[in-house]
């Protein structure tokens, strides 16, 4: 008997449906290549995962050349003058208002309460210079030989000063090259405004030399006070605070309208002046026998800029009191701690000084390093109360300073002449 099989596809002209699969096209690989093939559409026809796979690719390569166009133009924006001038604007901006630098301020901030006296600020709005802007006067761009111009935009905020003497400084950053300030440097002062239009001028001889983005930077520095900083302060007997029915506190037992901590005032100013009469800041001082009362003084940066400089500190105690010169045989005053001296005795208060060699490396930033404290032990008089049960006295603190506010910075291009495109910065200025 014939044996007898199944037809192939190939021999009954059918397409082979796996080759297909596999190419993509209609095709029979496993019979040779037939010419007439071609006439048919199914030979052209990509099958499903082909046109996936083309549409992928063309997909990918649409993409990468979009990238490759976006990145050419983004190196040629970024090499113009306005990409360059741009991107150090964007820098400037992000050093301003860097983040981690601002936690950072936070943290340390945080971690440094409880070790300074405080007061109680009375106003939200600044008092004394403020440093609103700095611009450019001669646009964003310039071409060399051209004198390039500064505008600052300066007030006096909330108060009233006599012959200040406010001192700008103009340079462009990592050259060793300064401005000249129009009309005068230092500017004189007085009243409650600022009526002179400070500019900061470089020649042309000085722009020759520069050449693509440069950085020019502003400052503003001025004296300033902090002044009659007066801290209120009950004193009453131990034998006062002994009559005292338990759990009653001294205020609610004798009618007395105040809430703890009692605290000096703040009106503003750069520099924060706390006082405080007792260790916790509780308040009434029991004065005892043996005992010495304990005074002291913080001085905080509250702007955002830095104190450069502590030119004088002065303290006004009760004329019944006095800063004690040894404790337990050890100086006391005038220390680093309590630098105070004598400098007047009053019918009402005594007068003290700081001495100078105690304060004139004292400088206050913005951060950890934003406060300073003083202690003082002071000795009192046995006729301070008298025959009264308490008494209300003050403690009066006087801080000048020189205050630095924070630099503005303003990116400018100068532009090459005509024919000097690309030529090399003047040795000279480098």
């Amino acid at each position: 008997m014939a044996n007898s099989h199944a037809a192939t596809a190939d021999e009954m002209d059918i397409p082979n449906s796996s080759a297909g699969a596999r190419t993509g096209y209609y095709a029979g690989k496993g019979r040779g290549f037939r010419p007439w093939d071609m006439l048919d559409i199914r030979w052209w026809k990509p099958s499903e995962e082909k046109r996936e796979a083309t549409k992928s690719h063309v997909l990918g390569t649409v993409f990468v050349l979009a990238l490759v166009l976006v990145g050419v133009y983004a190196v040629y924006w970024g090499l113009s003058p306005e990409g360059k001038r741009s991107l150090t604007e964007v820098k400037i901006t992000a050093q301003e208002y860097n983040p981690y630098t601002w936690y950072k301020g936070k943290v340390l901030e945080a971690q440094g309460i409880g070790d300074v006296w405080e007061s109680k600020s009375v106003t939200k709005e600044q008092k004394g210079v403020l440093f609103d802007g700095f611009s450019s006067g001669s646009g964003v761009r310039v071409t060399q030989g051209m004198p390039m111009t500064f505008a600052y935009d300066i007030k006096l905020a909330n108060t009233k000063v006599s012959n200040l003497k406010l001192t700008m400084g103009c340079k462009i950053k990592g050259k060793d090259i300064e401005g000249d300030i129009i009309p005068s440097n230092p500017l004189i002062i007085s009243g409650s405004r600022i009526t002179d239009y400070v500019r900061c001028t470089f020649p042309g001889e000085i722009t020759r030399g520069l050449s693509d983005t440069v950085e020019v930077e502003g400052t503003v520095n001025f004296p300033f006070k902090t002044e009659d900083v007066r801290l209120k302060v009950y004193f009453t007997s131990e034998a006062m605070e002994r009559g005292l029915p338990e759990g009653v506190d001294f205020f609610e037992y004798r009618g007395i309208s105040e809430s703890q901590p009692i605290r000096a005032e703040y009106k503003g100013e750069p520099v924060i002046i706390g006082i405080g009469a007792s260790v916790n800041e509780i308040q009434p001082v029991v004065l005892r026998e043996g005992f010495n009362p304990l005074l002291g003084i913080s001085l905080t940066n509250e702007w955002k800029g830095v104190m450069t400089k502590l030119t004088s500190l002065k303290l006004e105690i009760p004329r019944e009191m006095a800063l004690l010169k040894e404790l337990a045989g050890q100086q006391v005053s005038p220390t680093s701690m309590c630098p105070f001296v004598l400098s007047r005795q009053g019918n009402e208060r005594n007068e003290y000084k700081a001495d100078e060699s105690f304060i004139q490396d004292i400088v206050l930033k913005d951060g950890d390093e934003k406060s300073t404290s003083f202690e003082c032990y002071l000795d009192a008089d046995p006729e301070l109360l008298g025959n009264a049960e308490y008494i209300i006295k003050e403690y009066k603190v006087d801080a000048e300073y020189e205050y630095e506010l924070p630099s503005k910075t303003v990116a400018i291009t100068v532009k090459a002449l005509p024919g000097q495109e690309g030529s090399a910065v003047s040795a000279s200025l480098i």
